[in-house]
Formats: structure tokens, C-alpha cells, sequence
């Protein structure tokens, strides 16, 4: 397990469209020391908000309610930002955009510790 005090500065972007699932997340992160997160649940708020802003890194489930969302992952490779692609759903996806395979790819279900590794992997990644 990560030390929690190497993620606590980081901002991570959060794209998921299932409420439960998105809290457990943020309380996962929480717990290994992340502390600004900043949770959409439409491909659209994620577009909107990294018009503003550029996270250390992202945890992105693909498939929002709005459709695939795309335009943000291509938004994260083009600034080079390192992202975790969480999701249940991995058949066709870099298929229909390939920008995803520049993830670090997670299926859902996964272990606190999973995830943690794999944020942990990802914001490595951003920093060399």
C-alpha cells in the first residue's frame, strides 16, 4: 500500500456515472490520501471542467450516460495527462477510440488496494 502522503497533493478527475460507485471511489482515494477530487458524471461536465483545469491525473469509466467520452480522453493524452480507464466493459472500446489504450486499464470490480496501486502507477507515470 502506497504511503498516503505521496498522493494527497494531487487533483484527480473523477468520470463516472454511478453514484454509489463514484462515492466508493472517492472514499477509496480518500483513505491513500487524496484529498482534491473533482467527480463528473457526464463526458460533457468532464469537457467543461478541463477547459479550466488540468488534473495530475484521471479515473475514467468510459461509458458515461452521455455516450463514450472521447473528446475528454483525448483531451488527457494531448496534455499528457496519465489516466486509469475503470471499467467493466474492455472488448471494443480501444477499438472505437483508440485514445484509451494510453490508460492504465482496471475492470470493475476491483480491491481498494487495486485501485490505489494503479492511481499510484498512473501519477508515477505523469511525473517522469
Amino acid at each position: 500500500m502506497r504511503n498516503s502522503t505521496e498522493l494527497a497533493p494531487i487533483t484527480l478527475l473523477l468520470l463516472e456515472d454511478e453514484p454509489f460507485i463514484a462515492l466508493d471511489i472517492e472514499e477509496v482515494l480518500n483513505s491513500a490520501g487524496v484529498r482534491n477530487i473533482h467527480t463528473v458524471s457526464t463526458c460533457r461536465e468532464a469537457e467543461v471542467w478541463l477547459r479550466g483545469a488540468t488534473p495530475h491525473v484521471a479515473v475514467i469509466d468510459p461509458r458515461l450516460t452521455d455516450g463514450i467520452c472521447s473528446v475528454a480522453v483525448k483531451h488527457l493524452v494531448a496534455h499528457e495527462v496519465p489516466f486509469v480507464v475503470y471499467s467493466g466493459d474492455t472488448d471494443t472500446l480501444v477499438e472505437e477510440e483508440p485514445a484509451f489504450g494510453r490508460g492504465i486499464w482496471l475492470t470493475k470490480p476491483c480491491a481498494p488496494d487495486e485501485l490505489i496501486t494503479a492511481v499510484g502507477r498512473a501519477v508515477d507515470t505523469g511525473r517522469n
